[in-house]
């Protein structure tokens, strides 16, 4: 499983140069939950994103004492999701689970009226999903290197699916085709929609993760060809990283907690603390495995901070 190390060394370094404290939260006043939580997810049901916090929500509950109601409003790469969540109450019992596409989508200027970056409040991290490329059978390549050797041959006509083209999918799809020196004829699809199409031969490859889409693979109905990752992952020992071809990659499906402004102090601290506590649940860390996730990604808020910043970066350089 790669370890972001590169990624996490540069968070460090701007935390320590930028001057940036959120010690205020460490220093807040107890907590007490006496009401329901509710998690907005910008993302429809089914998704990997949200299988992952309905997975969580039976751990966190019992940490935080109280109820947990998960909220789907999926559309405009996040847009909408964090629109509504803005215009929402913020006191202490409203938080978000997300993936990097709404951060992706404010560094594009998508949202109306305010700037996410204004107003986020990171809490905690939880797990990072890695992109990968899947291949349907019979395409005329066996493994990355025949992929990106016959895409070059070929401009635009190996096909892929992406889900969100201006979101977290398409950065990491970006990123891959920049130093892979390629260029594929994007479709643009739902999650489940696009790999369904790259089974029945549609379409070439999608971008997915293996938690979503891995049981494929298993039955064969799929080839895993590039996983954009440093290190090799347990779950598939075989796939061939990014860093094996020499490429890097910063980019991946984080799945995360965050609040907005409004949001008490001793409230994001003692939510980020049954988050911390949960991630620790033996069943829940039995899932990841299964699923081809660690629990290396429960990010602090600090660390989180760090991480929502650079990605807002990277999507800025990648849309140049």
């Amino acid at each position: 499983m790669k370890k972001m190390t590169r990624i996490l060394s540069f968070v460090l370094c701007i935390v320590l140069l930028s001057g940036i404290s959120l010690s205020a939260l460490a220093e807040a006043p107890e907590w007490k939950w006496n009401r329901r939580v509710e998690i907005m997810v910008p993302a429809s049901e089914g998704g990997g994103l949200d299988t992952t916090i309905r997975k969580f929500k039976t751990y966190l509950e019992k940490e935080l004492g109280t109820t947990v109601s998960i909220i789907n409003k999926s559309g405009t790469v996040g847009v909408s999701g964090y629109t509504w969540s803005y215009n929402s109450t913020n006191d202490g019992y409203a938080y978000q689970f997300t993936a990097p596409t709404a951060i992706i989508s404010d560094a594009q200027g998508l949202f109306e009226g305010f700037k996410l970056m204004d107003v986020l409040i990171p809490v905690s991290g939880l797990v990072m999903a890695e992109g990968m490329l899947f291949s349907r059978k019979g395409a005329p390549w066996e493994d990355a290197a025949g992929l990106i050797e016959y895409a070059r041959e070929n401009p635009d006509k190996v096909t892929v699916a992406v889900d969100s083209p201006n979101g977290i999918s398409g950065a990491i799809l970006s990123e891959f085709e920049q130093q892979a020196g390629i260029k594929m004829k994007w479709i643009t699809s739902g999650s489940s929609e696009g790999y369904i199409s790259v089974i029945a031969g549609d379409i070439d490859v999608c971008i997915n993760t293996w938690s979503d889409v891995g049981a494929y693979v298993d039955s064969g109905d799929l080839t895993a060809t590039v996983v954009m990752a440093d290190e090799h992952n347990e779950a598939y020992p075989d796939v061939t990283t990014t860093k094996d071809l020499g490429f890097d990659s910063t980019l991946g499906y984080y799945r995360v907690f965050t609040a907005l402004e409004g949001t008490p102090d001793e409230a994001v601290v003692a939510f980020a603390e049954a988050v911390q506590k949960a991630a620790q649940d033996p069943e829940w860390i039995e899932w990841l495995g299964i699923n081809g996730m660690t629990n290396d990604y429960v990010w602090t808020s600090e660390q989180l901070d760090g991480i929502i910043k650079s990605t807002y970066e990277k999507a800025q350089e990648l849309s140049q």
